[in-house]
């Protein structure tokens, strides 16, 4: 009988779980496997109210108008910086876009959605995507803390983050930047969302950014300005001076700058 009923809950895409991890998080780690429009996934069984996960299955873009203006700059054969990727399928479209002899770096600090996104790369076959763990940082080797999601506040994976106070817990995580990586080739975008974090992100490229002079899409997010203790007069202020200007808001937090 026991077998039966977990057979039909299954069915409907849940599952039960006996786990001591679960009384800090509601999800477990499991995965489920979708063919979409836009490629195919592993996806958190559990995580039913991830509005990214939801956009994915429903065969929809999430974040199209960035996705789309992003396109309008991606050169073929160049590429891409995917600062903040979660699941993957951003690195994935790009990917198509900059072709074969291009790259797309692919960055996640979460160990567990990264593992995700190797997987969703290796699904669809991406030999172009370059993935890489760590928390992208203005400091190369730093340990950094990404919290035990216990999905009370948010109930998506991508709006946790990169915990950067001194009495930050969770897992551990190094650090890295953008200019460690030492890019010869032509970087036609970066696109940066990590959750708070993007400034550190932006001034661990400089050097990147100086040299290649891309354009850029970043956000900011105004629900942690105060518990992060940051303002955007800061961004504006990095912003000129990288002389860059800001040239789009797209869905009223994140912004495109290019080069002046």
């Amino acid at each position: 009988m026991k077998r039966l009923v977990l057979k039909i809950i299954r069915q409907f895409g849940y599952n039960v779980i006996k786990d001591s991890s679960l009384k800090r998080s509601k999800f477990s780690k499991e995965l489920s496997f979708y063919e979409t429009k836009t490629g195919n996934y592993y996806l958190p069984t559990d995580a039913h109210s991830d509005d990214i996960k939801k956009t994915i299955i429903n065969n929809g873009i999430f974040d199209k108008p960035i996705v789309d203006l992003a396109k309008k700059y991606i050169k073929k054969g160049s590429v891409v910086l995917d600062v903040g990727s979660n699941f993957g399928q951003m690195a994935i479209l790009y990917s198509n876009v900059v072709g074969d002899k291009g790259v797309v770096h692919a960055f996640d600090a979460d160990d567990f959605v990264f593992s995700i996104l190797e997987k969703n790369i290796a699904a669809n076959k991406k030999n172009n995507i370059t993935p890489h763990f760590g928390a992208v940082f203005n400091k190369d080797g730093e340990t950094l803390h990404f919290p035990v999601q216990n999905f009370e506040r948010f109930q998506t994976y991508g709006s946790y983050g990169i915990d950067y106070s001194e009495e930050a817990t969770g897992r551990s995580v190094k650090t890295l930047t953008i200019d460690s990586l030492n890019i010869e080739d032509e970087i036609s975008l970066m696109k940066v969302d990590v959750q708070g974090g993007d400034l550190f992100a932006l001034q661990g490229a400089k050097e990147t950014i100086m040299k290649h002079r891309m354009p850029i899409i970043f956000e900011y997010e105004y629900l942690f300005e105060e518990e992060m203790n940051f303002n955007f007069q800061e961004y504006v202020d990095f912003v000129n001076e990288i002389n860059y200007k800001f040239e789009r808001v797209i869905n009223g937090q994140n912004y495109l700058i290019l080069p002046r």
